[in-house]
This record gives C-alpha cells, structure tokens and sequence, in this order.
C-alpha cells in the first residue's frame, strides 16, 4: 500500500471521522513504481491510523476506508457494510417505495461510490477509479444481497473525462442483466416515476426529494402550484396527487419537461397533460419568472428546487446572491407559499435559510418560515461536508408576520 504522511491537525481530524485527504495535505514525496489503488496513514507516532482508497490522479487523492487498525479489504468486509446499509433502509419498501438510496459514499462506508434502487435495477455511481480493482465482486455482492436483474455504472464527469481508451468500463455501462432499455419504472410513496438509469441527471432521477414532495403532497388541495426547475415531474406528480388546482412547470431542459409529461400519464391516465391546468414553459427560471411577474401572474403554491449553485468553495459568494435573488423572484410571483430548496455542498443551511429570507425581505413582502428540512434516512449524513440538502418553507404575503 501507499504509504502517505499528514499533518497532526489532519490526524485528528481523521480520528473524529473526516474521511478525505487532498493532494495538497499531503507531505511525503510518493514515488510510484506501479498504479496501487490502496493507501495507509500512520500517525506521527507511527502508529496505524486509518487505510484508504488512493487515487493520485484525483485533487481528493485519498477516502478513509477504515480506522483504527488494518483490515482485509474484501468481500466480507463489503458485506458487512451493505448489511448495516440495509438495516437503515429497511422501512422504506413498506412505504410503497422502490427507488431509494442504498449506500450513500462515506457515510455508509463505501466512500466515493453512491448505489441506488430503482426497482430490480440497481445503478453505481463511482467519484473515484479507485473502485474500479473491487467492481467485479461488488457488483456480485450487490446483485446477490439486492435480488437486482440488472446491475449499471455511471461514472462521475471527471472520471468519464479521464478514461483510457482501452478502459474496461465507460459511463451507462451495464455491468449485468440485459440491456434492453435504459428507461426503468419504480415506485416512491406508492407513486410510478420512470427514470432513465444510463443517460439521466445523477443516477437518473433525484431520489433525495422524496420526502419533501411528500410533505407538498399534503399542502396543495385546492392550490395553483408553480414548480420552477422541475426536471422529470417529481413535485408536479405529487400536486397532482395531493389534488392541486393547476401546476405550471418551468425547466430549461426540454428532454425533462418531455420525462415529466410521461410520469404524470403514468400516474394519471384518464387525464390528459398537457391541459388547461397544466403547463409547462421551457426556458431560463429567472427570466421566465420576471415575465410572471410582468404580467402580474400569481400561484398559491411556488417550488423552487435549482440545481447546484457553486461547484466549488470559491463559488461559495455567488451561490449565496443566486439564492436571494432566486427567493425574491419566486417570492414576488408567490400568494400563500414559497417552498426553496438547496443542493449546494459549499452552501450551509443557515446561510441558505438566511439567503432565502433575504430574498424574501428585499420583495417587499411579509413571511412566516414554517418548517426546515434536511437528508432523508436513505441519504445519511456522517460528517459536516456531506450535509449539501437543506430545504425551508414559508407563509407568504398576507399570511406571513415578519
């Protein structure tokens, strides 16, 4: 194994369950002679600290596997793993769910590699090559203790990037089962969504919303529901279950808005979409909520779930003014509700609750935040940097009190 040295502050980090070290923390020169995918940390006594993944090529070169002391990286020691991962998901397949999270990188001790649901197929997500020597047996231990009839890869966009020719995996990769279609039904709180496992966003669709479109379920009766940034539909099929007035989709992706018309056919057969109380507008969020407000457009209800804001930490500023200004624009077309949501890692959540009321504030308009959400079981969160969802609602106009 690699042998790498740290400094004392990083070690006990480390000890306390951080699980990264970046090329630039490291302070041994490392001279390689062949490609290891495996590294080790001894503490500046030289005692065993923790073992890893090694992956020099990558700016985050090395994800803590195990601490304390050595262990034999093989099938039982996934095993072990995916069994305590399990455990935590157990409740959800009696919920009416079969699209879920099953191992979320580091927090379920697989750091890197994320393995989703989605009925009997299962997707893995790897941020790292350094899975690549262990794929084989994963991908039997996963399809034998998930009863999956169908195994796919998807790469991260730096790793697709960086392939060699000759790689023996590529991006949507089936690694087992049949490769008849890509498309693949499952259900989430007893509802149908397709999701397109090989070419989709993520690992197909964004399972880490669950939750809090179940929560929207139960607050549309009645209500006009503006869903901006929609993607496949997942909001906008919830309001339509919870019995919504209308839902008016915005997305600048045309392929989504085409994915989210056929999750709500499969819903809702006997409707037609889209209709009278159903619209969708392809373009800019921002410029096509200027244009609501122009024509002086209102709903009852407005989601607004962007992507994420900042790639990186020196993004951070931007990110935070693209929030506000999200939250006035949504704010300034909302009557009753406004429900933001954040995907940014480099984002906390008190900084993006802040951002939103700010938002909120600068419409000139009165609002009551009513509840703050975070992860969902399926999606723990083990250490600061893996708390990247945070979602806040609020009473808006005449309701709010502030």
């Amino acid at each position: 194994m690699i042998k790498i040295q740290i400094s004392k502050t990083l070690q006990g980090k480390i000890r306390k369950g951080y699980p990264w070290v970046f090329n630039y923390q490291i302070q041994n020169q490392i001279i390689e002679a062949e490609p290891e995918n495996l590294g080790v940390i001894y503490d500046h006594n030289n005692r065993f600290l923790a073992m890893g993944l090694w992956d020099p090529s990558a700016d985050l070169c090395f994800r803590v596997l195990g601490l304390g002391k050595p262990q034999k990286v093989n099938v039982d020691f996934f095993l072990k793993r995916l069994q305590a991962a399990k455990v935590i998901r157990e409740r959800l397949e009696h919920q009416g769910t079969t699209g879920y999270r099953v191992i979320n990188g580091e927090n379920d001790g697989f750091p890197g590699l994320v393995l989703d649901r989605y009925a009997e197929t299962l997707v893995i997500k790897l941020y790292t090559s350094s899975w690549f020597p262990f794929l084989n047996e994963l991908c039997e231990l996963f399809q034998k203790e998930l009863s999956s009839k169908q195994v796919v890869l998807r790469l991260a966009q730096n790793i697709s990037n960086s392939l060699e020719p000759d790689s023996a995996y590529r991006d949507g990769q089936v690694l087992y089962g049949s490769e008849n279609s890509s498309w693949v039904e499952f259900k989430e709180n007893g509802l149908k969504f397709l999701a397109d496992v090989v070419k989709g966003q993520k690992t197909g669709f964004f399972l880490d919303q669950r939750e809090n479109r179940l929560k929207i379920l139960g607050m549309v009766k009645g209500r006009s529901v503006l869903n901006v940034f929609s993607y496949s539909g997942g909001f906008s099929v919830y309001a339509v279950a919870g019995g919504c007035k209308s839902v008016v989709e915005v997305d600048s992706n045309p392929f989504a808005l085409k994915t989210s018309l056929r999750n709500l056919q499969l819903n809702f057969p006997d409707k037609s979409f889209p209709s009278p109380n159903f619209m969708q507008e392809e373009g800019d969020a921002f410029q096509i909520l200027a244009k609501m407000k122009s024509e002086k457009r209102s709903f009852d209800l407005v989601i607004l779930d962007p992507p994420a804001f900042a790639r990186n930490k020196k993004q951070k500023a931007q990110a935070l003014e693209a929030y506000v200004r999200l939250a006035k624009a949504g704010a300034q077309v909302a009557s009753k509700m406004l429900f933001a949501a954040s995907c940014t890692r480099h984002v906390q959540a008190n900084e993006f609750y802040d951002a939103v009321c700010l938002g909120i504030r600068s419409a000139g308009i009165k609002y009551e935040g009513i509840a703050k959400t975070g992860h969902a079981q399926d999606h723990p969160a083990t250490f600061s940097e893996a708390f990247y969802l945070k979602s806040a609602y609020f009473n808006v106009g005449r309701h709010g009190h502030k």
